[in-house]
């Protein structure tokens, strides 16, 4: 996987065409420009910094946001078991996303054992 640096939040930069890619007319700009940020710091975390593994469990703490919603596809894409942790106006798109479990951190506290639910 080539290497390219920094830049992703600057105003402008300059880039390879093989770095970029069209985006497409269903999204926005604002949309394309932090889609691939909290995507590929949700990917790095997870495979290159946990070495995430099949069959093993995630605890995603703030699943509800950028880089959380990611980090839920692509842990189920690796075949983890998913808990996110979010408050209780996204336990269902937590859920709709992937995880096998949400913890919700403003009815329980998510530090103490036997505080996940799950969707009936």
């Amino acid at each position: 996987m080539p290497v390219y640096g920094f830049g992703g939040l600057a105003e402008y930069v300059t880039a390879p065409e093989s770095a970029v890619i069209i985006k497409p007319n269903q999204i926005s700009f604002e949309d394309g420009a932090t889609l691939p940020m909290a995507a590929v710091t949700a990917l790095q975390a997870l495979r290159n910094g946990a070495n995430i593994q099949k069959g093993q469990k995630v605890l995603i703490v703030g699943s509800s946001g950028g880089v959380g919603t990611f980090a839920i596809q692509l842990s189920k894409y690796f075949e983890a078991e998913v808990t996110g942790v979010c408050s209780s106006k996204n336990v269902r798109q937590t859920l709709s996303l992937g995880a096998d479990y949400v913890i919700d951190y403003t009815k329980e506290n998510f530090m103490k054992e036997g505080s996940i639910t799950t969707l009936s």
